[in-house]
């Protein structure tokens, strides 16, 4: 993990998801300069979540839209556009799971702790097991997201939006681009049924049919 995240990058795929690296420390700088220790935090975050990307040697367009999504969700932060477009956190919060969702599988598959499909696979589970598992990540994922928007509303900022109706509606958005986001993935592992066995570290298969 540690030489994938310091190799050059090689392709437009990888200088897309580079580039998109660049902007989050650029958005930090400008954080730092410009706005405040709270927004300078989120961008810090984000720019975390963009390296540990680069580490999983997945596919670069992926890993580009993943750091592009989180991007836009922080920025959107803030410059308040969660607060001027009453619609626009829908959209966002269903994007944003989707990518964290399927980011967070790469990353427990790579470490080994969850399984990657194959012939050794039984067919009913065969075809839930991706799905489900992304679909539970982004619904953790979206709590997590609401329990922040509660702790910022009551300790940092009081305009947050924040209440029944909001929340509800996020951890749906969540969830719905979560299983969207499983049922993909779980089409683009099965484009090749190899074993399930690694040929070299945990998440060996995962990565070779991904990036096929």
């Amino acid at each position: 993990m540690i030489d994938a995240l310091l190799r050059r990058p090689s392709g437009s795929g990888e200088f897309f998801a580079d580039a998109v690296r660049l902007a989050c420390l650029f958005s930090l700088a400008a954080a730092l300069l410009w706005f405040g220790p709270v927004d300078a935090a989120l961008f810090l975050l984000v720019l975390g979540g963009t390296l540990v990307s680069r580490s999983l040697e997945i596919p670069r367009l992926f890993d580009g839209l993943y750091g592009l999504t989180l991007l836009a969700a922080a920025w959107s932060s803030v410059l308040d556009l969660y607060a001027r477009v009453s619609w626009w956190d829908i959209p966002v919060h269903f994007a944003a799971t989707a990518v964290i969702a399927s980011m967070t599988y790469f990353l427990l598959a790579r470490l080994g702790v969850v399984p990657v499909p194959g012939r050794r696979s039984t067919p009913a589970a065969a075809r839930v097991a991706v799905p489900v598992l992304v679909l539970s990540l982004g619904l953790a994922v979206s709590v997590l997201w609401e329990l922040a928007e509660w702790w910022g509303n009551s300790f940092v900022d009081a305009s947050i939006n924040v209440g029944y109706q909001d929340t509800m509606g996020d951890l749906a958005a969540g969830g719905l681009g979560a299983l969207l986001a499983g049922v993909v993935m779980d089409r683009m592992i099965r484009r090749d049924p190899e074993p399930a066995v690694p040929a070299s570290g945990a998440g060996a298969p995962l990565q070779r049919r991904l990036n096929r």
